[in-house]
């Protein structure tokens, strides 16, 4: 297992790719696993109602896993579902582990609401550490280019912020 962490970590910091890991059923279902758990460490730290919790641990892996087989089918790359998906939940779980967890912490620590500047700016730090790692991975798994991915990520980024947003009864 260990093995596999450092596949993903090295996906993370760009030395490897989606094509590095197994065509396997079962480390997709880890991964994912793990990406639901740091989640919910995640949500915990953040003390989030309900819907955040339905959102993040419910859709946001369906939907990451199914928004993956749409565009490898529009793509015509369907045969790279299963690495593309496995690297798409593992980095993110990676990520959680390695950046966002301590960073949420620290930013709690230090008693900074959502609205300080800092947390705002760590914020968007974050967003653009998962637009980048996400964004490459959708390169390589759809032989575009690098803005193709990061534009992808970061649609993503703005539904699944949306489906909150409508899960907290904030939006229309």
């Amino acid at each position: 297992m260990l093995q596999f962490l450092t596949v993903f970590l090295d996906i993370v910091l760009w030395r490897r790719g989606p094509q590095d890991l197994p065509a396997s059923p079962l480390l997709l279902g880890v991964a994912a696993l793990a990406y639901v758990v740091v989640s919910a460490l995640q949500l915990s730290l953040l003390d989030e109602p309900a819907a955040a919790w339905f959102v993040f641990v419910v859709l946001d892996p369906l939907l990451l896993a199914g928004g993956v087989w749409l565009l490898l089918r529009l793509f015509n790359r369907r045969e790279r579902f299963l690495q593309t998906a496995t690297a798409v939940l593992g980095t993110g779980a990676v990520l959680g582990v390695v950046l966002f967890l301590p960073t949420q912490w620290l930013l709690s620590s230090l008693d900074l609401g959502p609205e300080s500047p800092v947390a705002g700016f760590v914020a968007l730090s974050l967003v653009v550490v998962f637009a980048l790692v996400t964004g490459r991975i959708l390169k390589l798994a759809t032989d575009s280019n690098l803005f193709t991915g990061v534009a992808l990520s970061l649609t993503y980024f703005l539904l699944i912020n949306l489906l909150l947003e409508l899960a907290a009864g904030k939006g229309s």
